[in-house]
């Protein structure tokens, strides 16, 4: 008889986690407590007057192309052929005297070739120095994790963490790089720093490693369509996928299931495993949030010419303004445009700002559009307009996240003999990768940090 195993959760890490549980062939339930699958990935229309209709990503529009996770599994779903890349990758900086672009040569705006950096003015002389002096400064590697900002600062200065790498990397999970984890939220700094030496230059060795190809891939129809992919081969496959199903604390202890995955958001599931685990329960009670809304703006193609080798840019939290990130959403992915109208899609929110959970929709955009004309000079009247608001969506990896999720998972080990397993984007890693590895090593029983 097949092993039974029930996942609660059906964002992508679920999905996961089922597609490789039946690939085991075990007997799978999903469990999911909305109305549909993939949690934070959405690909839906945006209105505009006629009878286009625009599918635009409401959430994570790529996932890494490096990381072998997502492409795999797009293979296998049969979306081989739906995988494409970017039209243009290279973003650009807002600052006070306009958009610069973003270094190249960078490793998550760390630079490993200084002149690249100089050449976008985003630094200033002295600025440019202090990153200099880094290769002869003498610092060992990190003896336990320290926080992003404060270890990159000790080596390159102030100029390159505010103005480069914390609109990027703080961008990436709405977070406060001064507070957040060098081990868990930037494995590819932290693993440079552990050789010792300058770390710009254990980065150019390791970048010079890196086989060529693109840095990201996205899916013509949307990264919906993965979920869509699963969702249906999922279902063809025997699992029991039940969406508008919520458990609560008191069905975990009760269901009969020989493995239990928990995708769920680490407030969820400390609520969920509150009475078999209370130490689990309380560790996980104790992982921050950030909310974030990505507001999608449909203009008319000719309102408005942005550079055409630009992604977009980012914007730095000093500069007070309520956008995060800019990105030209067709230029970078040309299907979305119908011909007639061009995308934006524009972020806010971040940890310590979450002024647009107080304002409705309209409030919103009018605050975008402010903001774009102010930093790009966008003043065109959009023809549609959307608001996905992700409350509580991204989670904060604090100094230490690593060893609490190892001491959260212990826990439960000891007070569940095993039985109940943990995964998802609140502990171990965000974007479709990390989220799609979590879930289906969750049901292997092997190692889910990244």
């Amino acid at each position: 008889m097949t092993d039974h195993v029930v996942i609660v959760g059906g964002g992508i890490t679920g999905l996961a986690a089922a597609w490789e549980a039946l690939e085991q062939g075990h007997r799978v339930t999903v469990h999911e407590a909305g109305p549909r699958f993939g949690g934070l990935i959405s690909t839906a229309p945006v209105d505009v007057p006629g009878p286009a209709r625009l599918m635009v990503d409401e959430g994570a529009d790529a996932f890494l192309a490096r990381v072998p996770d997502a492409l795999e599994l797009c293979e296998q779903l049969g979306l081989g052929d739906q995988l494409c890349e970017p039209a243009v990758g290279r973003a650009m900086v807002h600052t006070a005297d306009g958009l610069r672009w973003f270094p190249e040569r960078s490793v998550l705006g760390v630079p490993t070739d200084v002149d690249a950096l100089a050449s976008t003015g985003l630094l200033s002389e002295a600025g440019l120095d202090r990153v200099r002096a880094e290769a002869s400064i003498s610092q060992g590697p990190p003896t336990a994790d320290v926080a992003v900002g404060p270890f990159l600062r000790e080596r390159f200065g102030d100029e390159l963490v505010d103005r480069v790498v914390g609109p990027l990397v703080g961008g990436i999970s709405a977070g406060d790089i001064d507070q957040m984890s060098l081990f868990a939220t930037t494995p590819q700094i932290a693993a440079a720093a552990l050789e010792g030496g300058p770390l710009s230059e254990s980065l150019a060795r390791r970048t010079a490693a890196t086989p060529p190809g693109p840095v990201f891939n996205g899916l013509r129809g949307g990264t919906g369509s993965l979920v869509s992919a699963l969702v249906d081969q999922l279902t063809r496959r025997g699992g029991d996928l039940r969406p508008g199903s919520a458990l609560g604390r008191e069905d975990i202890g009760g269901l009969r299931a020989d493995l239990l995955v928990l995708t769920t958001p680490a407030a969820v599931t400390s609520s969920l495993v509150a009475q078999v685990s209370p130490a689990a329960a309380e560790a996980l009670a104790s992982i921050e949030t950030a909310s974030v809304a990505l507001t999608t703006l449909a203009y008319p193609r000719a309102a408005f010419d942005w550079p055409s080798d630009a992604s977009g840019y980012l914007v730095p939290r000093s500069s007070g303004l309520f956008l995060t990130a800019v990105s030209w959403g067709s230029t970078k992915w040309p299907h979305w445009g119908d011909g007639s109208h061009a995308i934006v899609r524009a972020s806010t929110g971040h940890r310590g700002d979450d002024r647009f959970v107080s304002m409705d929709d309209d409030a919103v955009v009018d605050a975008i559009r402010a903001d774009l004309e102010l930093t790009c000079g966008l003043v065109a009247e959009p023809d549609g307009a959307r608001v996905s608001r992700w409350i509580d969506g991204f989670h904060q990896y604090d100094v230490g996240h690593l060893d609490l999720v190892q001491r959260i998972q212990r826990d439960l080990d000891v007070d569940t003999a095993g039985r109940i397993r943990l995964a998802g984007a609140s502990l171990h890693g965000v974007g479709i990768p990390a989220c799609i590895r979590s879930g289906r090593s969750a049901v292997l029983g092997g190692p889910t940090v990244p």
